[in-house]
């Protein structure tokens, strides 16, 4: 008896524990990273996690020492490389680059950018970027997803992007819809990078542009970034305006939001989520085109807060596609998006815990996270990696090199046949962990894998000897434009009495914008300085290019000496020389020679020059806190005829003005008589109060209250920017209200 009691005792244990087993496992199954069956089909290894990898096309075309993918040969090289890193997939920036080069309207009168829009052109024209890199993937066996921008189509002229007014470009979708530009509630400014998703056909227009190219590069997925890259955004809430929300928020919630304050019943999240149900209907829209093609749809998600839009990589966390509702669970339950993608440049912690809630928020679904970061062996994200994928994301070659976890390897693999192995060597030279005699080198500088004299090239740079330098400088002919600009690059670290000459040279016969750039960057590390040699290049040469790189390198190291050069380039025929020369005049310190050219130089027959020369005056006023001191040779100030000259040019800019600059010059010259203090305010302001010249009035109005500097965000609360309204003109107020739509 005692037996079967103990028996009986011991069965209904083990029932409690298979019961409990049973439970547990089930409780296991919903923890984020186990439950999710679609994602543990997609489980890797702990010590050896899936690595992707992310191009931004655009970045490396423009600046060439990122990873070569200018040429078939290069994108091979940089393909093989990505292969023998393990990586899997590649997200491919290039779907960006191609709705912009259907679309965009490039301005002419943006030198510095106009220059990289021809040879992004040339290059896409060419060579086919994204057919190359599409096959180049397959080839080896990885998948390559196309990234868009679900947000950035360029801006109007007087925006603000990284350099001089005007704004660079902007796509034909705004030029040609203008109600489709995001507007503010006084409908006065317009958001310079997207187009107002509340509008139908604006959605369809982006998702036929996208899926044309698509399916023209054959990509296996899709994802899409959701910032811009201007400074046109002074508030988060600035925009998102425009007739359809407004009247949907009237309909649904009672108020007008232009006019009518937010309240408990009609809040502003209201207005958030009423503006992020357009983005879900594009999304939703986008996927039932895509689902018959078995192409998959991403999103790049902001690791700072996962329900609104990006920041752009800026220091500045400024959301500047705006506030909007990212409704992550509904694209998650109804599977509208295949792919999260959790984007980096925040504190790691954050994106962590941003990861982390993915993967909690997409547990049994079929939707997958990843994470991007330069660091994808940290041992921050091992968990985490189990049910991810991660991107690595950098931009020199040496970088995908040391970043990517790699053992430091000793000297002696410099001579094996392990490329990896060798090309390791030589980022531990480039980041100083090695140092290695130019002869041991040398060789690899021959190399037939074009990263590797690449990175050859660079390392000899970081050697500092002399004996390097008629390596570097042959790299300059080398036949793949990839090499020549790191060796370019190579010669700010060590160079020789004929470097100067070479390099010119090197730009005369090859003449790329990537090339250009760096030869302006290189040129002023020379020393001593070869400005005699640059000022006769300015003289006698015949090629635009190189005269204009000299010019530019001139501008970066000017000083007195350079006037009469500076002088005569602004009577160059090539526009972007004397727009050099015009900064150029204004990095001159303490000349009062330097500023009675620029005064000339404000009635220059091209407006890009005159307002180039009116940003140097103003830039010449910011560096003299008191007085503007630049007195002639007879004791008296110029500051009166600054003032004068910067009047007479803003006063060209009115109604019926036929200038090239009519949209933006007014930036340029108001911000330098800003920059003239509370004497240049008087002269906008009297602007502003005329009553006979409307353009007049509102651009001086917008330069006095509606402040944007052309290389940072200019940012005023809600508060401030109602009180400067308030500021305008009641005519110009009676004006705008009569073009403001009316609702029922």
């Amino acid at each position: 008896m005692e037996n079967q009691k103990e028996s009986k005792v011991v069965s209904v244990y083990k029932i409690r524990c298979i019961r409990f087993l049973i439970i547990l496992l089930a409780v296991l199954c919903l923890l984020p990273g186990r439950g999710n069956t679609s994602n543990s089909k997609k489980k890797s290894n702990l010590s050896k996690p899936i690595i992707d990898c992310y191009i931004s096309t655009g970045d490396h075309n423009w600046m060439g020492q990122s990873l070569p993918i200018d040429s078939a040969a290069s994108i091979e090289a940089s393909f093989d490389m990505l292969k023998a890193l393990g990586i899997q997939r590649i997200y491919w920036r290039g779907l960006q680059e191609a709705t912009w080069l259907e679309g965009m309207h490039e301005r002419r009168e943006n030198p510095y950018y106009y220059s990289f829009w021809q040879w992004d052109r040339q290059l896409y024209k060419q060579i086919d970027q994204d057919k190359l890199a599409v096959e180049a993937a397959h080839k080896r066996g990885m998948e390559i997803w196309g990234v868009g921008s679900l947000a950035d189509f360029g801006g109007q002229a007087d925006s603000p992007g990284f350099n001089d007014y005007p704004f660079n470009s902007e796509d034909k979708l705004r030029l040609e819809h203008p109600e489709w530009v995001p507007v503010d509630k006084y409908g006065v400014i317009k958001q310079n990078g997207p187009v107002e998703f509340a509008y139908p056909e604006a959605r369809k227009a982006v998702i036929d542009l996208n899926v044309k190219h698509i399916k023209y590069a054959s990509y296996d997925g899709v994802t899409f970034l959701t910032y811009n890259e201007n400074f046109s955004t002074r508030f988060q809430d600035e925009f998102g305006y425009n007739e359809p929300i407004v009247r949907e928020f009237k309909k649904r919630y009672g108020i007008d939001i232009r006019f009518e304050p937010f309240n408990r019943g009609a809040s502003r999240f209201d207005w958030y989520r009423l503006r992020g149900e357009y983005v879900t209907k594009f999304l939703t829209e986008l996927k039932t085109q895509l689902n018959p093609l078995g192409i998959k749809v991403g999103v790049f998600i902001s690791s700072f807060e996962p329900h609104y839009s990006q920041p752009w990589n800026v220091s500045d966390i400024m959301l500047t596609w705006g506030h909007m509702y990212m409704d992550l669970e509904t694209w998650v339950q109804k599977g509208i998006v295949d792919e999260l993608e959790a984007y980096g440049y925040c504190s790691a912690t954050g994106q962590l815990k941003t990861v982390e809630d993915l993967l909690w928020m997409s547990r049994q679904t079929k939707t997958n996270v990843s994470l991007l970061t330069s660091s994808p062996h940290a041992p921050l994200w091992k968990e985490v990696q189990r049910n991810t994928r991660t991107i690595f994301s950098v931009a020199g070659d040496e970088m995908w090199i040391d970043y990517f976890n790699i053992p430091n390897q000793p000297v002696s693999a410099l001579k094996d046949n392990n490329v990896l192995m060798q090309m390791k060597v030589l980022s531990q030279i480039i980041y100083g962990k090695t140092k290695v005699a130019v002869e041991d080198i040398a060789p690899l500088a021959k190399h037939n894998n074009i990263i590797m004299r690449r990175l050859a090239l660079n390392a000899l740079g970081k050697t500092k000897d002399s004996n390097a330098v008629p390596i570097i400088e042959r790299g300059l002919e080398d036949p793949e434009n990839a090499v020549r600009y790191i060796a370019a690059a190579a010669l700010k670290d060590v160079s020789g009495p004929q470097s100067a000459a070479k390099l010119l040279a090197a730009v005369d016969k090859y003449a790329t914008h990537p090339l250009c750039e760096i030869a302006v960057q290189t040129l002023p590390s020379f020393r001593p300085f070869p400005q005699t040699e640059l000022v006769e290049t300015v003289k006698t040469s015949t090629n635009p290019w190189v005269r204009t790189v000299a010019m530019r390198a001139l501008a970066a190291m000017a000083n007195a000496d350079l006037i009469e050069t500076f002088s005569t380039g602004l009577k160059d025929s090539e526009r972007y020389v004397r727009y050099a020369a015009a900064m150029g005049l204004g990095n001159i310190r303490k000349s009062p020679e330097a500023v009675k050219v620029l005064l000339e130089a404000t009635t220059h027959d091209d407006p890009v020059v005159s307002d180039r020369a009116a940003v140097s005056l103003g830039e010449i006023a910011s560096r003299n806190q008191k007085e503007i001191v630049r007195k002639d040779s007879t004791g008296e100030s110029l500051r009166p005829q600054m003032i004068a000259a910067l009047e007479t040019l803003f006063g060209k800019l009115g109604d019926g003005c036929k200038r090239v600059d009519a949209e933006w010059g007014y930036r340029s010259v108001g911000n330098a008589l800003l920059a003239m203090g509370k004497d240049g305010e008087a002269v906008l302001q009297k602007f502003m109060n005329q009553t006979g010249d409307r353009r007049l009035a509102e651009d001086a109005w917008k330069v006095l209250y509606i402040r944007q500097n052309q290389d940072t965000f200019s940012e005023v609360s809600e508060k401030e920017n109602d009180e400067a309204f308030s500021k305008r003109p009641d005519w110009l107020k009676k004006f705008h209200s009569e073009r403001q739509f009316k609702l029922n």
